[in-house]
């Protein structure tokens, strides 16, 4: 993927926060709402973006709709996100919030293992 490709897909500030869930792993559609509060239309819309520039892959299990970045990771995504959660800005500062978010909701999955598709819990261990 063209470098400008990639970079502009990061430019929005909520498909930049989804890739930097999904750098932390597969999560469902409903975790990724429930983490950036937002509706899910617009999670939805962002992720369908994502998806049409191959950054992600989604995949079904049952009800849930689990999304990961794609294999392999492109590299400059991977060192850009590494960067802004380095750094000292409020749009990174929002990165580091969102990761503790999401520690948070893996803990609480992990005490409720039924609440959680299986993709995402091969990756976190809850069952």
């Amino acid at each position: 993927m063209p470098a400008s490709h990639l970079l502009k897909c990061m430019a929005d500030p909520q498909r930049l926060r989804i890739l930097n869930l999904l750098d932390a792993g597969p999560l469902c559609v409903c975790h990724l709402q429930e983490i950036l509060d937002a509706p899910q239309v617009k999670i939805s819309k962002q992720l369908a973006i994502l998806k049409q520039a191959g950054l992600i892959a989604a995949e079904r299990e049952g009800t849930w709709m689990i999304y990961r970045l794609r294999e392999p990771v492109d590299g400059l995504l991977h060192a850009n996100l590494t960067y802004l959660r380095e750094a000292e800005c409020e749009e990174c500062h929002e990165l580091k919030t969102d990761l503790k978010a999401r520690e948070k909701l893996v803990k609480q999955l992990t005490k409720q293992p039924s609440d959680c598709p299986s993709p995402v819990c091969e990756t976190i261990g809850c069952c």
